[in-house]
């Protein structure tokens, strides 16, 4: 049955998997026999779900051999169950369908073709469309959001066939349907499976993949007020840009950098923008050590206008459990802005005009601190490379940033500073040795 609590169902589900996890092959054989006998003879729409859901976990937890001896027949009862008409039983029986496919893995790929045309078939069925369903159903279906799990289907098929996906072409160009139509809906929620679709995708099978447009669709995402489908850009901006960053910022909208620095502003402790960037340096800092200069730079006086992110910020701060919004008008900021601005430039106002935050500036530091590291070991290899000579060209806009992140109130920002000093200090004793 299905208890109207849904940690009671979870936990539920779980121990019937679990059970049988222990329990052995007969055990196992048993219950399944059980689950099945019981959603032919009840038609009691809990009831079938329940079981349906059930049978999901218990491949999950089984996993092996064991499991897939039960394989078709699971597989078998949930795409029948899959296509009743009824809204809590074609979601659970999708939700077990998508744990089979997950926990059968290369197993499940003899099914993966008609299932794949059994999902297409129902997206675009009336029974399981929230806008066509009857008004009995109505509630049930904004409940329980068929489309989602059919998405998270679609999204558990491509890790299946995995590289496999090149060679198939009819069930790459569905998926790509698939895919195309989930971006365009309304619900975040199918769109944040629409974007986890394409960043496998664009693992297994690039070629056939609009990369531009999937950086784009995500570099737009950054800004989201989601906070989950900010995270899943994120992701898939790293997957493309740790094998050639320069390559997929041109593929991108003007503007990626300052998205990124924005998006880690709203979110200063986001491990997965901080990777990007650091990435980003080690691939670039040798080509032009000057340009990373020029952004730390940017990053340590740039100036934002507060509206423009004070919703989004409050949005992301609630939804990651952290403390505060933009609120940078602090003693810190302002006696870091009078010494961070350029000569002649005005410092951010009081008003609506901000500095990022110190994290984000800090980072900025760490950021630099990366690009002079690297250009050391270059230099130690090739003294009086393209690669010294351009970093010297910079060293005095190096030397003012360490300085005024060493004067500043926040101890982490002063210490790294101190270290970019001293990392200045002992690439010019290189300099000089190699000179020498």
């Amino acid at each position: 049955m299905i208890h109207p609590d849904p940690y009671v169902r979870s936990v539920a589900y779980e121990a019937v998997g679990r059970l049988c996890s222990i329990g052995g092959n007969a055990f196992t054989g048993n219950e399944i026999n059980y689950l099945i006998n019981t959603i032919v003879s009840n038609r009691d729409p809990n009831a079938r779900a329940g079981c349906a859901v059930a049978l999901g976990c218990i491949h999950s937890h089984v996993g092996g051999m064991a499991a897939g001896f039960h394989l078709k027949t699971i597989v078998g009862i949930l795409m029948s169950l899959a296509n009743d008409p009824h809204p809590a039983v074609h979601f659970w029986a999708l939700e077990g369908l998508a744990r089979v496919i997950d926990s059968a893995g290369l197993t499940f790929s003899g099914y993966v073709t008609s299932t794949l045309g059994i999902l297409a078939r129902l997206y675009v069925a009336d029974t399981h469309d929230i806008e066509v369903s009857s008004i009995a159903n109505s509630n049930l279906e904004i409940e329980l959001p068929t489309i989602n799990i059919i998405a998270r289907c679609i999204q558990t098929l491509i890790g299946v066939l995995g590289p496999d996906l090149q060679d198939m072409s009819k069930a790459r160009d569905l998926i790509l349907t698939l895919i195309g139509q989930f971006l365009q809906e309304a619900d975040h929620a199918v769109v944040l499976e629409g974007l986890r679709c394409l960043e496998h995708l664009s693992l297994f099978a690039a070629t056939y993949v609009d990369i531009s447009g999937y950086v784009r669709r995500a570099q737009k995402e950054l800004a989201s007020p989601e906070w989950e489908l900010r995270d899943v850009a994120v992701d898939g901006l790293y997957q493309l840009m740790k094998g050639d960053a320069p390559r997929i910022v041109t593929l991108a909208e003007p503007g990626l950098e300052d998205d990124l620095w924005l998006a880690l502003n709203t979110a200063p402790d986001h491990e997965g923008i901080r990777k990007i960037i650091r990435n980003w340096v080690s691939q670039t800092a040798l080509h032009d050590p000057r340009v990373w200069v020029d952004r730390c730079q940017v990053i340590m006086t740039k100036i934002f206008d507060r509206r423009s992110e004070k919703d989004k910020a409050k949005v992301n701060t609630q939804a990651s459990g952290g403390s505060g919004g933009m609120e940078l008008n602090d003693e810190e900021a302002a006696s870091f802005a009078a010494a961070a601005v350029a000569p002649g430039e005005k410092p951010a106002t009081q008003g609506t005009q901000e500095h990022l935050r110190w994290q984000v500036r800090t980072f900025a530091m760490v950021c630099l601190s990366d690009l002079l590291f690297i250009v050391g070991e270059e230099m130690l290899v090739n003294p009086g490379s393209l690669t010294e000579r351009r970093i010297v060209e910079k060293i005095g806009e190096v030397i003012k940033m360490a300085f005024s992140a060493s004067t500043s109130n926040v101890v982490e920002l002063r210490l790294c500073g101190l270290k970019i000093i001293d990392q200045v200090l002992k690439v010019s004793n290189t300099d000089c040795h190699s000179s020498g």
